[in-house]
């Protein structure tokens, strides 16, 4: 009987802290998450320029260029860009258009995998669907210029994170509607 005289305003400070904590967790596991997923980005970025690389007779450098440019890769104001259209404008004023031909396929061929992988990879890793996660990097980029495709999905994994653990009760409430409506009529708990 002295656990139900307790007011509820007693409890309140408890249930907020373990709502913050509980935020914190999150936050914590969705930065691992992007990190994890740029990582994954970085390692397909490494192949496809790596390749590339091969095709255009770069042998042992291969890598070492690959490495480079996809670090470079990471940073979204600077990019993968800076790197390759000089590198094949060089070459097609060098008149060798094969290496330019192959710098360019190499850079078209990483900035589409990126466009396609990007929202499914990082969407995943921090807990954002696709389509969500890309509609946040397009906002993000009108927003923010080039670094929104950053920014605009790391709001909205902080939104969606505060969200859920802000409001839990309404997505609690969501759960339990079929539940309330098979019985025909809701009835009100007794003493409400």
């Amino acid at each position: 009987m002295e656990q139900t005289t307790q007011k509820p305003e007693e409890l309140k400070p408890e249930h907020k802290e373990n709502r913050a904590v509980t935020a914190l967790k999150a936050l914590g596991s969705a930065a691992l998450g992007f990190g994890k997923a740029q990582l994954i980005l970085l390692g397909v970025n490494f192949v496809v320029i790596t390749t590339g690389m091969l095709i255009a007779g770069m042998k042992g450098w291969s890598p070492l260029i690959a490495i480079g440019i996809s670090l470079l890769d990471l940073l979204p104001v600077i990019g993968s860009g800076i790197v390759f259209v000089p590198w094949a404008i060089v070459a097609l004023l060098l008149k060798n258009v094969p290496m330019a031909i192959t710098v360019g396929a190499t850079y078209i061929a990483m900035v589409v995998l990126r466009m396609i992988l990007d929202p499914i990879i990082t969407g995943k890793n921090i807990g954002l669907s696709p389509l969500l996660t890309l509609a946040a990097s397009v906002a993000g980029l009108i927003l923010f210029g080039a670094a929104g495709a950053i920014i605009g999905p790391a709001i909205a994994a902080v939104a969606n994170i505060l969200f859920r653990v802000l409001f839990p009760k309404k997505s609690a409430k969501k759960a339990e509607q079929p539940e309330t409506g098979a019985g025909g009529s809701e009835q009100s708990p007794p003493g409400a």
